[in-house]
Parts: C-alpha cells; structure tokens; sequence
C-alpha cells in the first residue's frame, strides 16, 4: 500500500539526516578510513557525474565526472573509479537503495573519501591523466538528482520550455546549496524524456511553466560544457511519493533476505567459547529495519549475526553465522556520518574467527528470512562447491 505523502516526507527527512552530511568539501577532506571508526562531521570530498559502470556484488563503480570545459579531461581523461565504503550509503528517487538499483547512465552526486591506508581496491590513476581523476576514490554517499535535491529542501521551478529547441529552462528554489548545480539551468527534453504525473505517466507537452519539479539527469551532447538531458521529471507530490515508496519496497526487500550490515565494536569472551558481541549498525537504512532490531530486544526474541567482508559480502549464512538474544540496546545521540546510531548487544553460544572489534558483520532480527543466496553473492567457503 502507497504510504501517505506526510509519511515519506518525514522518511526522507531521517535519511537526510542519519548521512550527518555537511554541504561543501567539508571539514576533514582528507581524512583515511579505519576499520571500526567512522568519518568524522563533514569528511570527504564533492564529485558529481553519470553513473558509467558498476560492480554492484563488490559494491563498486565509475562515474564520468561533470564536464567543466576541459577538452582534454572530457575527451581523454578516464572516468573516476570508486569503491563504496562499508558504510556507505546510496540513495534513489528519495530512498535507500543498492547500486544494483540505479540505471547507467544516470546522474549522482557523491563525497568521497582517500582509501584506507594499503587499499589498491581502485588503482592510482596513471601519471598522464592523474591530473583529471580525484585520489578520492572511495564513497561516503551518493545520491540521484531525486534524492539530492529533495533531501536539502530544494526543487526547479520551470521558467519556459521550447520544444523546438528540445531544452527545459529552471530556476532553483529553496534553501541555497554550496554543492550540486548552479541556480539557473537549461536541460534537454526530448519523446525519451519520461513526465510522472500522480500515478501516470504523461508527456513533455504536460509540463507547464511555474510548476516546481523535481528531475533525474543524464549525458547530453553538450556534456564537456556542463549540459544534461533530464531523463526524468516528476511533476507533483504525488508523483515523487510513489516514487519514493516504490524504491523503499525495494530497499525493505533486499535488506530482510541479505540482513543489515554494521560493525563489531567489542566482545566480551566467556567460558566455553561464548560472549557477548556489542555492534553498530549502519546507517541510511530505512527506519522501520532498525525498529525491527530494537523489538527483538525482549524475553524470547534474538537475533543471528554473520561473518561479512568490507564489501557485505558475508559468509555461507548457512554455516558462518550464529544467533543468540540481544540483551539491550543503545540509541548513540548524534551518530557521525555512516553510523545509524543504533547500539546492541547480543549474547552468542559459540563465537566465530570473524567476530573481532572492527570487523563487518550482516546482522538478521528474529522475523527475517534466513536463506542461501545466490552463489554471486556470498563469500565462497570450502563446503561451497
């Protein structure tokens, strides 16, 4: 069932939130990843460009970054490379998402952090295009225009639309925003252009002057000089509610089968192999999967918690993983960016080579389905064969 447009307002306004993302280069640009600390306020760098490629099982992909009048760096320079961090987050027409979940071609906007300290995951750029390709290769977040835009307050009033000409001329509204594109634009339409209109899909001849809209980006011919083609306009709140909510059922989706990632902060051992394991969760997942966790903190509920590696991949749930009660729990007061904040304790019979501080686990409340995934999707063991 469609939820209320109050309701997903106020989902995208925890989401906004829990990235604890401060606008510009930030605070701490170069600050490195470490394994069980997360960034600090305002860490990472800006990039914004078109989704070109992904890994979406390793969590990896390239964008070809927005043009800027540079020929050279448009015609020669590679496209940039990154790695999600563990913690990262992606979001999708204004809900969390998986790479998997967003079309080539389309337009995001990312901070990114330097790689840990001895990460190769994505090489050094070469010595004759290092020039056009950030060291900042791995992401904090990325978000679609939907999402970016929706997420700070801001929308594009259209002034006027030539069909003729195929272009589609906005004025920004609402707060200001030291990243994302300049105030005034002119986008390319075209019949490939996709107009939502409440539960329908109309037309570029719908679009009317003064309507607030939001959009989704991609390539244009003119791209070098920083011109996109809208591949998506949404024109009322009804139509970006559905939106929302349809991505949100697929974020729900996903997460109940592969479990929700996060990791150990310490343990406590006991005899005969047991203890007591403290963890976080991640953060930018929906709500109701943490309210899921928090319920199982009661007489008779419990959960199991798997052994995963930096990309979430985890182990053969099957074998690598073990369940237990959670004991309590701990809402931490203004997470950093990556962290949801969300605190539990949970006390395990028999504890696994993978359950150390610092280390990425998948973490499934009582309720969720316990299944084998696919084989792409899981870290092979010697029984997996």
């Amino acid at each position: 069932m469609i939820r209320s447009g109050a309701f997903i307002l106020a989902v995208v306004f925890l989401l906004c939130g829990g990235r604890g993302r401060a606008q510009g280069a930030g605070e701490n640009p170069d600050y490195r990843p470490k394994a069980g600390e997360f960034p600090p306020p305002g860490a990472g760098h800006y990039f914004c460009g078109e989704l070109v490629e992904i890994d979406h099982v390793n969590r990896r992909g390239a964008l070809r970054l927005k043009g800027d009048t540079e020929e050279n760096r448009y015609h020669a320079a590679p496209s940039h490379r990154f790695a999600l961090l563990p913690y990262g987050t992606v979001s999708y027409h204004g809900a969390p998402a998986e790479l998997r979940d967003i079309p080539i071609g389309t337009v995001l906007h990312g901070y990114f952090l330097l790689p840990p300290e001895g990460d190769t995951t994505i090489p050094a750029p070469e010595k004759a295009t290092e020039k056009y390709v950030p060291k900042y290769s791995h992401a904090l977040s990325l978000e679609d225009d939907f999402s970016f835009y929706q997420c700070r307050g801001r929308a594009w009033k259209i002034a006027s639309i030539d069909s003729q000409a195929g272009t589609l001329t906005v004025q920004a509204t609402g707060p200001e925003t030291v990243d994302g594109l300049a105030a005034e634009q002119t986008f390319d339409v075209d019949a490939s252009t996709r107009v939502w209109k409440g539960r329908q899909i109309a037309s570029v001849s719908d679009l009317a002057a003064g309507e607030e809209v939001q959009v989704n980006l991609s390539w244009c011919p003119e791209w070098r000089y920083g011109r996109f083609q809208c591949i998506d306009v949404w024109i009322d709140g009804e139509s970006r509610t559905v939106a929302t909510e349809v991505q949100r059922q697929i974020h729900l989706r996903y997460l109940r089968h592969r479990w929700l990632p996060g990791w150990i902060d310490r343990v406590e051992h006991q005899a005969g192999g047991k203890g007591i394991v403290t963890l976080t969760l991640f953060g930018g997942m929906d709500s109701s999967l943490y309210e899921a966790a928090r319920a199982q903190a009661k007489p008779g509920g419990g959960a199991a918690i798997a052994a995963a590696e930096w990309t979430l991949l985890s182990w053969w749930q099957d074998h690598d993983n073990k369940s237990g009660p959670i004991l309590d729990f701990t809402d931490l007061p203004n997470p950093p960016p990556g962290s949801s904040g969300l605190q539990l304790r949970v006390e395990i019979r028999e504890l696994l080579e993978g359950f150390r501080p610092g280390r990425i686990v998948r973490f499934r409340p009582n309720g969720f389905p316990n299944v084998k995934l696919p084989p792409e999707e899981r870290v092979k063991t010697m029984d997996d064969r």
